[in-house]
């Protein structure tokens, strides 16, 4: 079996863990994938790749980014001689499979993998126009009634797109996106004062994903043994320059390849993830950082919004607080005085996480294709 995973982001993304991780697992069954993603120039974050690396011009977010993904995909797609077509959203990773199958060019099978609601995720954090929103979800839905088969990232996503009108029959659900519990497990934590305890989050960190949120409820934590570091790229550097100006511990050490985030993790004393807005497109998500920090066996503390509950469960794998700085912060607090309940959830969510491992998450994958192709 060969397979074509495709998607509009770069290898560097964060976007691109679970692809990754996937397209490892296949390839350690004996099943063959070409990984076609965005160009960079960036140093490449995984060095070990048993896949095919194919890098061609794009850019997520604008149309003249995905017109030349769509444009230069064509020749690589046609050449491949794929059983299965894997693409992943933003749509302009079906666009042209659709266009060529159509044609009578290709005979793969195509599966679009809805990691969520890409389209309405733009228009919320103004990377996409909101003049072009039913252009965008217009074009997306006739290319996915024109797929094969869908793949949904959460039961609530799969009812928001039955909801749109898609085949409930042609949609499959595979929970989150798979976790290298191995990788996370393998990995050494970064060196700290054993005299601070250390706060952390790891992620994307910009307004539209409220990391200001945890800045502001941190700072309503009066003490001076603790300290938040936040990992990851920053979105509005300015903003978050303002916020932290004048805190010496608050630590943001802007992106970092996965290895050096897995080692900054390990080494915290509690993570934290906070969302607040009621939206489709975050209550469908389920957070890669999740399964990570459960995976590393840290105390997690996040807001009791659709997308946690997804996964987590107050009081057993997490602590789920109100959805706004003051009672997120005393969640943090509540940790911090109980030691014994953090080590209750972080055992409990260690414990749970098995059946997000990315073994699990291929096994579901390769029966969907299997099934494709009988």
């Amino acid at each position: 079996m060969k397979i074509g995973m495709i998607q509009n982001v770069t290898l560097n993304d964060h976007r691109s863990v679970n692809p990754h991780n996937v397209a490892c697992e296949l390839e350690r069954r004996g099943i063959t994938v070409d990984m076609i993603l965005q160009k960079t120039d960036e140093d490449l974050q995984y060095k070990n790749r048993p896949y095919n690396l194919i890098q061609i011009p794009g850019e997520t977010y604008s149309v003249p980014g995905q017109i030349r993904f769509v444009t230069a995909s064509f020749t690589p797609l046609k050449k491949g001689s794929y059983h299965i077509i894997h693409g992943r959203n933003p749509f302009s990773s079906i666009f042209s499979a659709t266009i060529l199958k159509k044609m009578g060019a290709i005979t793969s099978k195509i599966v679009y993998d809805m990691r969520g609601l890409w389209i309405d995720f733009g228009v919320l954090s103004g990377k996409i126009s909101p003049h072009l929103l039913h252009v965008l979800k217009k074009t997306e839905n006739y290319l996915i009634k024109r797929c094969d088969h869908i793949i949904a990232l959460s039961p609530v996503l799969k009812d928001e797109l039955c909801s749109r009108g898609l085949d409930k029959e042609k949609i499959s659900v595979i929970f989150g996106g798979g976790v290298d519990i191995e990788k996370v497990e393998s990995v050494n934590p970064a060196k700290k004062d054993k005299n601070t305890t250390v706060i952390g989050y790891v992620g994307s960190i910009s307004v539209s994903r409220q990391s200001d949120k945890i800045i502001e409820a941190f700072k309503k934590i009066k003490r001076k043994d603790i300290r938040l570091v936040m990992v990851g790229p920053v979105g509005e550097p300015h903003i978050f320059r303002e916020l932290t100006s004048n805190c010496k511990n608050i630590v943001l050490t802007g992106y970092l390849p996965q290895e050096k985030a897995f080692q900054y993790l390990k080494s915290f004393d509690i993570v934290l993830s906070y969302h607040e807005v009621d939206h489709p497109a975050y209550n469908v998500a389920v957070p890669v950082k999740v399964f990570e920090y459960m995976a590393s066996g840290i105390p997690i503390v996040v807001t009791n919004h659709q997308m946690y509950k997804n996964v987590l469960e107050d009081g057993k794998t997490a602590i789920l607080t109100g959805q706004n700085p003051e009672e997120f912060a005393e969640g943090i607090v509540y940790l911090l005085e109980n030691p014994r309940m953090a080590e209750k959830i972080s055992a409990r969510a260690r414990s749970e996480v098995e059946k997000y491992s990315i073994k699990n998450v291929v096994d579901q994958l390769e029966s969907v294709y299997l099934n494709l192709l009988e």
